[in-house]
């Protein structure tokens, strides 16, 4: 009689052997907090990265754009008419020069840059000089703020009143020509 029992001579029953895996949800501490460090230093990393791509990007746009000038400026260099030195020499040297006051410089003895220079000192030394005419020529004209207030309320004045009487002419003129009509009218109406 065969036995159930325990015997020594009977198998264990099969459990298959295979591998499991864990699951991710149950995870020890320890896991789940260098899995989050992972993370983060991967975002980071990703961050940088994608920075580093964004200036390379910026610096080839950089590159593009001036390489694309320079290639549309040697193009214009190219379309331009051909410069001829001697000739813009030798017209500058014919033309004339303004007649300039004997104190302004002489074109001779300086440097174009020093004859620039010295042209705009000169020029500025004029438009202070005339400057403060004007300034003398108004603090003469104007002598306080009374003064001042009291000339430009008469120059408004003046100036509301011929307004006012030219639109006294206009109207009028414009009155007449309304009876002139209304007799002409009236003319045809007895006739």
């Amino acid at each position: 009689m065969a036995s159930h029992g325990s015997s020594s001579g009977e198998k264990k029953p099969l459990v298959p052997q295979r591998a499991y895996k864990a699951n991710p949800i149950m995870q020890t501490r320890d896991a789940a907090t260098k899995r989050r460090r992972d993370m983060f230093f991967r975002r980071v990393q990703n961050g940088r990265e994608d920075k580093k791509w964004e200036a390379r990007g910026e610096q080839i746009q950089q590159l593009d754009f001036v390489s694309e000038r320079k290639r549309w400026e040697a193009e214009k260099a190219r379309q331009a008419p051909p410069e001829h030195d001697d000739i813009d020499e030798e017209i500058l040297e014919d033309m004339a020069l303004p007649e300039l006051a004997s104190n302004a410089p002489r074109v001779d003895e300086l440097t174009e840059a020093e004859y620039i220079a010295a042209q705009e000192e000169f020029e500025l030394q004029q438009l202070i000089a005339s400057m403060e005419q004007e300034s003398d020529a108004r603090s003469q004209h104007y002598g306080s703020d009374d003064e001042d207030y009291d000339s430009i309320f008469m120059e408004c004045a003046a100036s509301v009143d011929q307004e006012y009487q030219q639109y006294q002419q206009h109207s009028q003129q414009e009155n007449a020509a309304l009876e002139d009509t209304d007799a002409m009218d009236m003319d045809m109406t007895d006739g």
